[in-house]
């Protein structure tokens, strides 16, 4: 079983890739680039978003902006969003309309190419009031020494499920090259609310990984792999329980398995 540490530490290694600057090339009338969200006006909770070059045997970089800002980047085909299989979560966006542009960057001769999608974002599902808040556990850790000791806390909210880690975020050592210790990371995972049982899937990435920040990174890989949990409260307690019995992404099922107390 993968440990979320191990995992961070590999998302550095990808993620810390410097971009190339866009200023630094020269726009071409012979690249191009076309977005998978061509011809979407709305855009729905999830979408697979990835970026064309043409022609397609052109080695690029590619660049995801979001109103203009950097939100991933690309260095190998496929140009995905999030990482191969990841997803653009809209769900921390205004609803309304946003430009989605997606920017390639010949790497054998700096050619610049972009294009730009306006789509609508809907607004994000309401949790239920009950499951709505902050939550706090102390798992039993023994036998599982790459989890950091203390009080985890799951909140959760129309934007994520957001997982705070226990102790103090430290940028030299929380998402150290394999594996980080953890202490004090945030996480935010992508979810579908419901009455009695919810869907979780994979991580809210908007922006590209930066280990001197607490937030950020996936419990397994940034597309999921998802799940479907039941939940129900009797008074103060959360009671968490994967549908099956066995989350596929084990650091997240180990830790959210069980019962958790309100703190907010």
């Amino acid at each position: 079983m993968s440990s979320p540490r191990l995992l961070v530490g590999l998302t550095v290694v990808a993620a810390c890739i410097s971009p190339i600057s866009a200023a630094a090339g020269v726009r071409s009338t012979t690249l191009k680039v076309r977005s998978s969200l061509d011809g979407k006006a709305v855009l729905p909770h999830r979408i697979h978003w990835l970026g064309y070059p043409v022609p397609g045997s052109t080695k690029v970089h590619m660049e995801f902006l979001i109103d203009g800002a950097l939100a991933w980047h690309e260095g190998s085909a496929p140009y995905s969003f999030a990482d191969d299989g990841g997803y653009l979560v809209t769900t921390w966006l205004s609803p309304g309309k946003h430009t989605f542009t997606v920017r390639a960057t010949a790497r054998e001769d700096g050619a610049v190419a972009q294009h730009t999608v306006t789509a609508r974002v809907l607004p994000p599902t309401t949790p239920p009031t009950a499951l709505a808040g902050t939550w706090k556990r102390t798992p039993d850790l023994t036998g599982h020494p790459e989890f950091p000791a203390g009080a985890y806390e799951l909140v959760f909210e129309k934007r994520w499920i957001q997982d705070r880690f226990p102790g103090k975020f430290d940028a030299s050592t929380t998402h150290a090259n394999g594996p980080g210790t953890g202490s004090g990371l945030i996480q935010d995972s992508d979810w579908d609310p419901g009455p009695t049982r919810f869907h979780v899937q994979g991580a809210v990435v908007f922006r590209p990984f930066d280990p001197n920040l607490p937030e950020g990174g996936s419990w397994c890989e940034n597309y999921g792999p998802g799940a479907d949990y039941t939940w129900s409260v009797t008074g103060d307690t959360l009671a968490l329980a994967p549908v099956g019995g066995k989350d596929p992404c084990g650091p997240r099922g180990f830790i959210w398995t069980g019962e958790w107390t309100r703190v907010g």
